[in-house]
């Protein structure tokens, strides 16, 4: 394990799995068609949505970066968890295990597989959430004068906790209705759709989070 505890490997993983992540994201968004034939539009479209097999051209990609993005953020976070000292860096390493493998499943279970989907989907969300919220707090609770990152870093966790929580909010708040929030099955979407705008915030936070630890540590 002593390999994973270093600053570079953190760096090698996080980095990785933002680029996986933007390749699996980007190619298919240029080439999507809708079921009506529409253009892709990140302002009322889920990011899962470009790997949906039969209708996202380049479906394959997206669910591809997803498997690898998954697994770079489980090295990566077993790379923090282990450099960060105390009990909520071991925390956030467990969270982000899961929280990895989760993104995985996305990709393993496109919207196609709907349940899985919905399932892997979910946990990602919430393990997401407490992985970055759980790192944050072992940022911030650092003890000694020579903190292996400056305790402020924790403060920019906040900014994808909060993503995070808005998405998840939204969520609940449509538990009663008889289509799952994120099943878009003949669904007449709005120009702009809170969930959609929601979601996305959520993808760049993360990412912004991701490359701010990568370039600090």
């Amino acid at each position: 394990m002593n390999h994973l505890a270093r600053p570079e490997m953190f760096k090698i993983a996080g980095i990785a799995g933002v680029i996986f992540g933007l390749i699996g994201v980007i190619t298919p968004s240029l080439f999507y068609k809708g079921t009506k034939g529409q253009k892709y539009s990140f302002l009322n479209h889920f990011i899962s949505e470009l790997g949906e097999q039969g209708v996202s051209r380049f479906a394959w990609v997206f669910n591809l970066g997803m498997i690898l993005a998954g697994v770079c953020i489980v090295i990566a976070s077993l790379s923090l968890g282990l450099l960060l000292p105390g009990f909520w860096a071991k925390a956030g390493m467990v969270l982000g295990v899961a929280t990895g493998i989760a993104l995985s499943l996305v990709g393993v279970f496109p919207m196609n597989k709907m349940k899985g989907h919905i399932n892997a989907a979910t946990a990602f969300f919430r393990g997401g959430l407490l992985m970055v919220l759980f790192f944050s707090l072992a940022m911030v609770l650092q003890g000694g004068e020579n903190p292996v990152v400056p305790r402020a870093l924790g403060m920019v966790g906040m900014i994808p906790v909060l993503a995070f929580g808005i998405f998840l909010g939204l969520m609940w708040s449509v538990r009663n209705e008889e289509r799952h929030a994120l099943d878009t099955t003949e669904f007449d979407r709005p120009r702009v759709w809170k969930f959609a705008v929601s979601e996305w915030s959520i993808y760049f936070a993360f990412i912004f989070w991701i490359l701010m630890v990568a370039l600090v540590i």
